[in-house]
């Protein structure tokens, strides 16, 4: 008889083969949840259910951390998020209404994504790095971004690929808007620097077999790094909580 495969995303994952960023004890058991499909992907992301129960810390179990969910407790982005697998990505924002608690996932020293506390009155701003720009249906302009989420805007604007815009959330305002220049301050998101803020000193334009670099200086140190490495965060201070917290 032949076993046909399973419909669908695996729900688990073997600890050893979990990113390695995720704060889980590999040896303790087997398998561990994966990431549902979703805003980030699995490499880039926690689920939900792991964040609050390993991380964070709130609940001692996987039931716990999933009743939480499913009673609409936790938010993502200002929105109510009620699958326990939900991925959780860079720069996103955590809020724990009934603790008071609101938390952005940023790379850390060591570490491409962890939580940190904010203050409440950032829980509805976030950073968000334009990825795509085409023009859609009747001439609109059409901003994809590194969560997932698209913006329609009804004509042509001064955004770019590798620029931020600072989201309020959920409405997708776009409050400010950090242009990808010399000058500006970025935060390094991947490699050995991760977590690292830095001033922008060049860009270097991409080619069909190179890609786009910058120069940024880090504690006196100047770094090349590639672009997709990076992500803008202010023009001489970060417009948001990126370091701190718990």
């Amino acid at each position: 008889m032949i076993k046909m495969g399973r419909k669908g995303e695996d729900k688990q994952t073997k600890r050893s083969k979990a990113p390695s960023f995720w704060v889980i004890k590999r040896k303790e058991k087997r398998f561990t949840v994966t990431a549902s499909p979703g805003p980030h992907g699995i490499e880039e992301s926690y689920p939900l259910t792991v964040l609050i129960r390993d991380v964070l810390k709130i609940v001692n179990t996987f039931r716990e951390a999933s009743n939480i969910i499913r009673d609409e407790k936790i938010m993502v982005d200002g929105v109510v998020r009620k699958d326990p697998n939900f991925p959780v990505g860079l720069m996103d924002v955590l809020q724990i209404p009934v603790l008071e608690k609101s938390y952005r996932m940023v790379p850390i020293k060591g570490s491409v994504l962890a939580p940190i506390r904010i203050p409440d009155s950032e829980n509805n701003q976030k950073l968000c790095k334009v990825q795509r720009k085409a023009t859609v249906h009747k001439d609109k302009i059409q901003y994809g971004f590194h969560d997932g989420r698209s913006i329609l805007a009804e004509s042509e604007t001064d955004l770019s690929p590798g620029d931020v815009c600072l989201l309020e959330i959920p409405s997708q305002n776009i409050k400010r808007v950090v242009v990808l220049k010399k000058g500006v301050l970025a935060l390094v998101v991947k490699g050995k620097r991760v977590g690292k803020i830095g001033q922008i000193k060049e860009i270097r334009p991409g080619t069909i077999t190179r890609r786009k670099m910058v120069d940024l200086e880090i504690e006196g140190v100047i770094a090349e790094l590639p672009a997709d490495m990076i992500i803008a965060v202010g023009d001489d201070k970060p417009l948001v909580t990126l370091v701190g917290g718990e």
